[in-house]
């Protein structure tokens, strides 16, 4: 949105030329204002897949999941900025631009589940991507994410918040182990009745979070296929095999080698647009899984994200409960969830829409996270003996259904660590004589 019509017509070719690894097939329409002007666009992977996004008829782009709640006979007018207010809280993601009232309308779920970046050039004008490079092509410096659950009108240079909605600690329910767990169990398999197209496959490790998904996805009589990956040599792909086997599902294994994982470092960094070390240690193996998905002709792909924030899996949590600070433990615990857009959702989302995938999180299917967010904090931490049990309430439920012992009392490891990719990216560091956050910088100003 800007004061000249033809620039910012302009600008918009050029932000939609920068994400074409979102897709090559555009659209776009543009508005002149008496003093302000919108241009309006979006791009996609195939034609049929953009129903989502009707630029032509409805003023209106989405990037994700067009909300259960929003109509389409609803956008236009005064109306969209209610209807968009409405859909801040509805399950699923997504990110959505519309004009109205010669306002620009900028909306984004409350989990940022799908990525949307702003920011304003030298000339003035406002522009919104679901990429960061989009926005750095017509010369947006250090592009900001939109805060999850937002919704904002930009006109006459201005920003205004016109709703936020925000996750929150509910007060603790007075619930056991079991039932919690039960109740767990009850809404990650809602969570996969709800909306799990044909054609998808689960990123598998045979750890809890992706066995419960694996398992909650064979009750609902969906015959999910896996994918595990990993170095050549990493003894849990052999554990992913014989998890696999136990369930009765089939299992695609793609073995890495060390150049493999090095060729394609560059390509990560710039598709995640992070040198993170953390963020490119959790990403190199999903990419992966993305590359052997699309090969075989799957559309979704289901993930894990979200269990360790929700369930305290990280050893963060651990070391609170060992100095028996529990609270800190909650607060964290809702810390964790709130940056779980940047962290997790964003970079996953980014891979598997450059390889023509939709990530799907059941986990971050909000009746189950506004559930797991009221369990108390004893219930995920348990201290047995000198030893705390990460993620106990999940563990309780892989137990209820009869899921491996391996699997059930399998110690947390970080994908990181147990593909073997982290690794391999110290190793090159070390051989370079530089930092691994160094050797990031380095691939993405040289890809």
């Amino acid at each position: 949105m800007g004061p000249d019509a033809g620039k910012e017509a302009s600008k918009l070719d050029s932000v939609l030329k920068a994400m074409i690894s979102r897709g090559s097939l555009a659209q776009s329409m543009a508005v002149y204002g008496e003093h302000e002007s919108i241009a309006l666009g979006s791009c996609s992977h195939q034609l049929e897949q953009s129903s989502k996004v009707d630029v032509e008829r409805t003023s209106l782009a989405v990037d994700g999941t067009l909300p259960a709640a929003l109509e389409l006979e609803e956008i236009g007018g005064e109306a969209v900025q209610e209807a968009f207010s409405e859909s801040i809280r509805e399950p699923g993601g997504f990110s959505m631009l519309a004009i109205s009232g010669g306002k620009l309308l900028a909306c984004r779920d409350i989990l940022g589940l799908k990525p949307l970046y702003y920011g304003r050039d030298w000339q003035g004008a406002v522009a919104f991507a679901s990429l960061k490079a989009g926005l750095s092509r017509i010369g947006i410096r250090d592009p900001k994410p939109l805060p999850p659950g937002h919704l904002v009108a930009v006109s006459n240079k201005q920003m205004m918040v016109l709703a936020k909605e925000s996750l929150s600690s509910s007060k603790e329910l007075e619930v056991s182990a079991d039932d919690a767990a039960a109740r767990v169990g009850q809404l990650l398999l809602e969570s996969l009745a709800e909306d799990v197209p044909e054609g998808y496959v689960i990123a598998f490790s045979g750890g809890l979070d992706s066995t419960l998904l694996a398992n909650a996805a064979k009750e609902n009589e969906l015959g999910p296929e896996l994918i595990t990956v990993g170095l050549k040599g990493q003894a849990e792909l052999e554990h992913a095999r014989h998890v696999a086997k136990e369930l009765g599902l089939d299992i695609t294994v793609r073995e890495l080698s060390q150049s493999e994982i090095m060729d394609r470092l560059g390509e990560v960094v710039e598709t995640v647009e992070s040198t993170d070390s953390t963020v490119i240690g959790h990403s190199v193996p999903l990419f992966f899984v993305c590359e052997v998905a699309e090969e075989m002709g799957m559309g979704h792909l289901l993930v894990g994200q979200l269990s360790d924030e929700l369930f305290a899996g990280y050893g963060r949590f651990e070391e609170l409960a060992l100095k028996r600070d529990f609270i800190e433990a909650g607060k964290e615990v809702l810390r964790s969830v709130l940056g779980a857009a940047t962290k997790d959702f964003e970079p996953g989302d980014k891979l598997a829409v450059s390889h023509r995938l939709e990530l799907e999180s059941p986990f971050a299917y909000l009746p189950l996270v506004d559930y797991a967010l009221s369990i108390p904090i004893s219930l995920k931490l348990q201290l047995i003996g000198d030893g705390v049990v990460r993620k106990y309430v999940l563990r309780k439920l892989a137990a209820s259904w009869k899921l491996p012992e391996s699997v059930v009392n399998r110690p947390k490891k970080a994908v990181q660590y147990s593909t073997g990719v982290q690794k391999v990216l110290l190793k090159e560091a070390k051989k370079r004589r530089v930092r691994l956050s160094e050797l990031l910088e380095s691939l993405r100003s040289n890809s």
